[in-house]
């Protein structure tokens, strides 16, 4: 549907519709939990979040998160068109740039060339700068106090990139001490994160080398699952280490090569583990994780969630998900209780959020990659008390989906199952 010719509700301003008889028939909608009317209200406070979500510190903030936003154009002037950045856009690539089909181990030809934020470049100068030479001295809650510590310019579009690791990271500092405070997360010395439903995230996987820049004392195995994943990257694995002035690069073929990490390093080995198995996760063995993350994830969006939730309600381990809206994370709450009779944490804004507006084709909802962070809370077993989740109680689910906002936008990787982006 065009938008060209559609106007909002007027009085939720959410949801477009090509005109009065279009509206009304929403309205009215039965059941009545499917109706505009039942959501009119509810879409309405979503809207209200638009302001707070498009509060960031960049001197791009008020062209990225506006509702015509043109993420194409935008990175087009900036040179945008190689690496990573190409998995933001429709973008052609630049000329001479590599191609690497998607699942082929993730761009280990570029890393042996040596430089871990080689795929991040665009055609003009460096778009990271050097390690600092010392670890942070206390954590970071927002992309101001990330940005002013590693030397970033607040003109600079990495956070669009950087959403991915830094939501582990304050998932691991933040939200994890808050929500299960008994798992000391902060004191291991080592963590298995297994990262579900993977898509575009592993595609972009270099960007999380900068875990081991945030949390250098921590040895990480991140091991990325889902049937969207290319049959030939199963069992795939490599390893980036710190050693030192050097970052090594070991994959599971026995290709090595040593990266310069920009900075001289202080303390012992730091080590970052990448697993992939390309099968859905409720078939997938081994050891239990110590965390579960998800990104932008849709749990209405594809079925094998349904087997997902309730493999997490056994193994009862904390789990961490992304949504790019509050509406999203509503039908996510749904299908958490449908699946396994439990639900999820009240969402919150995520701090590390991507800043690029995502648009939708029949709604005005402000949608962004990785906007609001919630947690499983599973069904008590059988005799025992439930955890309780921090803050109030999530709304009591509703059987029915609702009208026309489900259809969220999604990225490629998911193709026919829903129109939300993820980016």
């Amino acid at each position: 549907m065009s938008t060209t010719h559609c106007d909002p509700s007027p009085q939720c301003g959410a949801v477009l519709y090509c005109g009065e008889a279009c509206l009304q028939t929403d309205w009215k909608r039965c059941p009545d939990d499917v109706s505009h009317q039942f959501w009119c209200p509810r879409l309405a406070a979503f809207m209200e979040r638009a302001g707070e979500l498009a509060t960031l510190p960049f001197t791009y903030t008020a062209e990225v998160t506006s509702e015509t936003f043109n993420k194409e154009a935008f990175l087009a002037s900036r040179g945008l068109t190689r690496g990573y950045w190409m998995q933001l856009s429709m973008l052609i690539s630049g000329p001479g740039t590599p191609r690497h089909p998607r699942g082929s181990m993730p761009s280990l030809s570029l890393l042996l060339r040596g430089d871990p934020y080689q795929l991040l470049q665009g055609d003009g100068p460096a778009l990271m700068p050097p390690v600092p030479p010392d670890p942070p001295r206390g954590l970071f809650g927002s992309w101001q106090d990330y940005y002013t510590w590693r030397g970033l310019s607040f003109d600079s579009p990495m956070a669009v990139l950087l959403t991915y690791p830094l939501t582990v990271y304050y998932v691991i500092t933040h939200l994890v001490p808050q929500s299960f405070p008994e798992l000391n997360i902060q004191n291991k010395q080592s963590l298995k994160i297994h990262v579900v439903e993977a898509g575009k995230e592993f595609d972009l996987v270099m960007v999380f080398w900068e875990l081991l820049v945030l949390l250098p004392h921590v040895a990480l195995e991140l091991q990325f699952v889902g049937d969207g994943l290319p049959p030939e990257s199963d069992q795939q694995h490599f390893t980036l280490q710190r050693d030192g002035p050097e970052v090594p690069v070991r994959s599971g073929s026995g290709v090595s090569a040593r990266l310069n990490s920009g900075t001289k390093e202080k303390g012992g080995r730091r080590d970052l583990h990448i697993k992939v198995s390309a099968r859905p996760y409720h078939l997938l063995q081994g050891p239990k994780p110590d965390l579960v993350i998800g990104y932008n994830s849709g749990f209405g969006l594809k079925d094998t969630w349904l087997s997902l939730l309730p493999r997490l309600q056994s193994l009862r381990v904390p789990a961490f998900f992304t949504e790019s809206s509050e509406y999203g994370c509503v039908m996510d709450d749904q299908t958490m209780a449908v699946a396994t009779g439990g639900g999820t944490s009240p969402p919150q804004p995520n701090p590390f959020r991507s800043p690029f507006r995502l648009r939708a084709a029949d709604n005005c909802m402000p949608w962004y990659c990785n906007a609001f962070i919630f947690h499983l809370v599973y069904k008590p077993p059988q005799g025992g008390a439930a955890r309780p989740a921090p803050g109030p109680a999530p709304p009591a689910p509703t059987p029915a989906a609702p009208p026309a906002p489900a259809r969220r936008r999604r990225g490629e990787k998911k193709p026919g199952r829903g129109s939300r982006r993820r980016s």
